[in-house]
């Protein structure tokens, strides 16, 4: 696909068809490098850990705070001969 390049304050800046931003995922930031002699434009990678704090808090909310202990009924060869209270 051909465009031209266009004047945008004092940068350039090319129009990017909305199809081809939908179909690369690209809905807001961009990560842009040169990788050669051409310029790669990718989504913005958001934080792996993002939402995390709200995913915790919803879970805890729905377990009306109550606790398990995931290794109840669990024991090795330490637990029986070296632990000591």
């Amino acid at each position: 696909m051909l465009q031209s390049i266009r004047k945008i304050g004092n940068s350039n800046g090319v129009l990017i068809p909305k199809t081809m931003l939908i179909s690369c995922g690209i809905t807001e930031d961009v990560e842009m490098e040169i990788i050669g002699d051409a310029i790669v434009m990718r989504a913005l990678k958001k934080h792996p850990r993002d939402g995390w704090e709200e995913a915790f808090k919803l879970e805890t909310e729905n377990q009306s705070g109550i606790e398990t202990d995931l290794f109840e009924g669990m024991k090795n060869e330490f637990d029986k001969e070296d632990w000591n209270w």
